[in-house]
């Protein structure tokens, strides 16, 4: 697992907002480089909430960053909580829309070191046929993308 990833988010509660984007029945997700395994984590973009920012203003942030897109915040959708130590996340995943951009791997402005290597539209057949420990864990949690993208609930990973 990465040292920096670690001293960053370790030994305390991460809120980490995170958006559901759709198109042509294909799901926006960015490719990292794995923290508890060798290889590679496909997940939808996100980040962390910082102090004073709001739900919205983070959600259209995090999307800039990591994809140079531009989006609008939606409804939300689940909450789903990552407890694996020294790890401990809070995810909001929102519903978001893609308003205007075209499709670029950003960067992580709090890393040295970049994790995220790919950025992408997957459809849910791809997404499923991932290694469970390969995708984020809603994706092998909701059995369809219909399901994924229907609004309460909470999840324990």
């Amino acid at each position: 697992m990465s040292t920096e990833v670690l001293e960053k988010f370790g030994g305390y509660v991460r809120v980490r907002v995170c958006g559901i984007a759709v198109q042509e029945d294909r799901v926006l997700v960015i490719k990292h480089k794995a923290l508890f395994h060798d290889g590679s984590f496909w997940s939808p973009p996100g980040g962390s909430l910082e102090f004073g920012e709001s739900i919205p203003e983070a959600l259209i942030r995090e999307f800039q960053e990591e994809t140079q897109l531009t989006v609008e915040a939606g409804e939300l959708l689940f909450v789903n909580e990552f407890i694996r130590s020294p790890l401990h996340t809070l995810e909001l995943f929102f519903r978001v829309s893609v308003i205007s951009g075209n499709l670029l791997l950003g960067h992580d402005p709090e890393f040295t070191q970049q994790i995220m290597e790919e950025a992408a539209w997957l459809s849910w057949s791809e997404l499923k046929a991932l290694p469970a420990d390969h995708v984020h864990s809603i994706f092998h949690k909701y059995q369809s993308l219909e399901a994924l993208l229907q609004p309460g609930g909470y999840g324990l990973q």
